[in-house]
């Protein structure tokens, strides 16, 4: 098959250039870096009950006599604090000026 010198002339000057595999596609080159985002907590307090309610049989002392008596306690609750992860830690790439772009940072891509 043969190609058009015009063809063959932007091939060539890709080549010389450097345009690598952004040249002639819809790609485009951009800078970015990858950014460590660290995982995101949050504290949340709940009430919680340690103890339920309950009523029981107890004997008491009433006027020097021993006597059985029916005694209700009551439930009892307790705040906690709970440590939720709410997104956890992942790398991001950040698109970085094209002054401060180096070698390690340069990727291609459809942005």
């Amino acid at each position: 098959m043969r190609y058009p010198n015009s063809v063959k002339v932007m091939v060539l000057a890709a080549a010389v250039l450097g345009a690598g595999p952004a040249f002639g596609s819809s790609m485009t080159k951009a800078c970015y870096e990858k950014v460590h985002q660290p995982a995101v907590y949050k504290n949340i307090k709940r009430t919680i009950m340690t103890h339920r309610a309950h009523t029981r049989w107890e004997y008491q002392t009433i006027n020097g006599r021993q006597v059985l008596c029916k005694v209700h306690r009551p439930a009892v609750y307790q705040t906690v604090v709970q440590n939720t992860l709410i997104q956890p830690a992942r790398t991001v790439l950040k698109r970085v000026s094209a002054r401060d772009c180096t070698q390690n940072a340069r990727i291609y891509s459809n942005l």
